[in-house]
């Protein structure tokens, strides 16, 4: 890449067109790259290790967020794009700064989306040698990120950025974090800002052989279905994915990550599949299909459960950016490595021509089927079911918020039980299933998308997992909602000992309800907040922090031991009420 850019310094001064390079310090440059780049917003924490970089963010057209830990600005930097699909960055400092980043890293890395994570290091001379906050996070990364760099020659920080954000982009996206040692980023090199350019990318097009196959299997099979994935949205192509399901009469399956890429009432959402978060009505719909077309899905664990009976005799067709993505999990009759979007315009234009739409029997019939086989969620009692939390979200809510969510029966009665109709507004840590999410997630989704409320839907035990970064909402004046279901256990877990186990350890959390008070923790970070035992106070109180204008916290007290359905397949789920 430096020879590119070498090449546009000789044709500029072949045609007498005035040189713009001057020298500057590597840090200066990194910032204004990030600006060439596109990022218009960072979080995270200054520190010695970083300082350089901080001199020249401070004078730059980036807004900066300091974060009340280091894990909290990658969650904010990864919603920040689920919410609104651009790039933010996650700035840190060396050594425990620098491993804070891991399981944000990890977390945006799993759900393919895409960041910039810079660190801080040590000089270069000290590299290896045990000193003073020196750690080795680009290889710490390396299993976790899409990929690393630690960049010890200061000539190649353009190249290296630029083909960084490249990769963060494009095929499968995800992180990408950038080491720099102290000494590089103040080192002076020639750069020219406005000649800088990011790298083109593009992603693969289908074979038109391997669509044309593919409508013909759709043709053949009585009751096939679509399974819309997460990279359906990252494509940006969810209206598409609709379109093609309109036009062949085919019922939609979404995951977990691709919720809301259809309208939750409309004719064709056959809701989720899957063993935790899926729905009676994906079940069924999955479990009477003969042919499953999965467009930018994964088919990972928790949405296939048994991989004999998801399979079963039913064909498949997996078409994902990604070639290492089919045949992981099992061999597809048929793999197209494509772009979603571009995958499901050739098979919008094929199946306009070849496509023989099914009998409209089987499709009229799903409202009513989603109806019907709907989980209870209106409960009156005292106190509260978790379910009607949910319930009084759908409707305060509707489309006016981003949800964020992390790990526990709170999460995966979120995927079950709420309904989500537009792409980017459920944003959950769905591979990771990671505590502390939540908060700064929404967070992020607001600073991406200020025009919508940012909901943290999260339990009583994950709010005290990076609840200080309340702190930073407050101090931004930024008013997020924390809506905490509050069971008084590790729910999940408890549940899991008692199916799997038959016993109870360790898992019981009474004090939750009787002697903590999140709501003085609250108070405390210069947040509002109140604490809800009645269910019919949970709409007036979501109301008041709507109202409130400020980071606010309700602490809704709920029934200790109710039971979430989920099972081992998705031919045996085991429902509770």
């Amino acid at each position: 890449m430096a020879d590119n850019w070498r090449t546009y310094q000789t044709i500029n001064d072949k045609w007498g067109m005035k040189m713009t390079t001057e020298k500057m310090s590597v840090a200066q440059a990194i910032v204004k790259i990030l600006e060439q780049e596109g990022i218009t917003d960072a979080f995270g924490i200054p520190g010695a290790g970083i300082n350089p970089v901080y001199k020249y963010l401070a004078a730059s057209g980036i807004k900066h967020y300091t974060v009340r830990h280091e894990e909290a600005a990658v969650h904010a930097a990864d919603a920040y794009f689920r919410a609104s699909g651009r790039l933010a960055a996650a700035i840190c400092t060396s050594g425990p700064g620098a491993t804070n980043f891991v399981t944000g890293i990890y977390t945006a890395n799993i759900d393919s989306i895409p960041l910039i994570a810079l660190t801080g290091q040590a000089v270069t001379s000290q590299l290896g040698k045990d000193a003073f906050q020196c750690v080795d996070i680009a290889k710490i990364c390396e299993p976790i990120a899409k990929a690393t760099y630690c960049v010890t020659d200061p000539g190649k920080i353009v190249s290296v950025f630029q083909k960084a954000f490249q990769t963060a982009r494009m095929g499968k996206p995800g992180p990408v974090v950038i080491d720099l040692p102290l000494d590089v980023q103040t080192a002076e090199i020639e750069f020219d800002a406005g000649a800088y350019k990011p790298l083109a990318w593009d992603n693969p097009h289908p074979d038109l052989a391997d669509i044309r196959a593919a409508i013909a299997m759709i043709n053949a099979a009585d009751s096939p279905v679509i399974i819309m994935g997460g990279g359906v949205i990252l494509a940006e192509a969810a209206d598409l994915c609709v379109k093609l399901a309109e036009m062949l009469q085919i019922p939609v399956i979404t995951t977990y990550m691709a919720k809301g890429g259809i309208p939750a009432d409309h004719p064709l959402h056959a809701g989720h599949a899957g063993i935790q978060v899926g729905q009676p009505i994906g079940n069924k719909v999955f479990v009477d299909s003969d042919l499953v077309l999965g467009i930018g899905c994964r088919f990972t664990d928790r949405h296939t459960g048994n991989i004999a009976a998801y399979k079963g005799n039913r064909k498949f067709i997996h078409i994902n950016v990604e070639s290492s993505e089919i045949g992981k999990i099992f061999q597809p009759d048929l793999g197209i490595v494509a772009d979603a979007k571009y995958a499901l315009q050739a098979l919008l234009d094929v199946a306009a021509q070849e496509g023989k739409p099914k009998d409209g029997t089987r499709a009229a019939a799903l409202p009513a089927l989603r109806a019907q086989l709907k989980r209870k969620t209106d409960y009156d009692t005292v106190p509260i079911k978790p379910h009607r939390v949910y319930e009084e979200l759908n409707k305060f809510f509707k489309n006016d918020a981003m949800f964020t969510t992390g790990c526990g029966l709170n999460q995966i009665w979120s995927g079950q039980l709420q309904d989500v109709d537009q792409p980017r507004l459920y944003l959950p840590s769905g591979g990771a299933g990671t505590l502390g999410f939540d908060i700064p997630a929404a967070f992020g989704a607001k600073i991406a998308n200020p025009g919508k409320h940012a909901v943290a839907v999260m339990g009583d035990f994950g709010f005290t997992f990076l609840v200080e970064e309340l702190a930073v909402c407050a101090a931004y004046k930024v008013p997020v909602i924390v809506v905490i279901v509050n069971n008084a256990y590790l729910s999940l877990i408890r549940q899991n000992q008692k199916y799997a186990y038959g016993f109870e350890h360790a898992v019981a959390m009474d004090e939750n309800q009787d002697t903590l008070d999140y709501i003085k923790v609250a108070e405390g970070f210069a947040c509002a907040g109140e604490r809800v035992t009645n269910p019919d106070d949970i709409a007036p109180a979501l109301a008041r922090a709507v109202k409130a204008g400020k980071p606010y916290v309700i602490d809704i007290i709920c029934e200790k031991n109710t039971d979430c359905s989920m099972g081992a397949a998705v031919d045996c789920v085991k429902e509770f009420c």
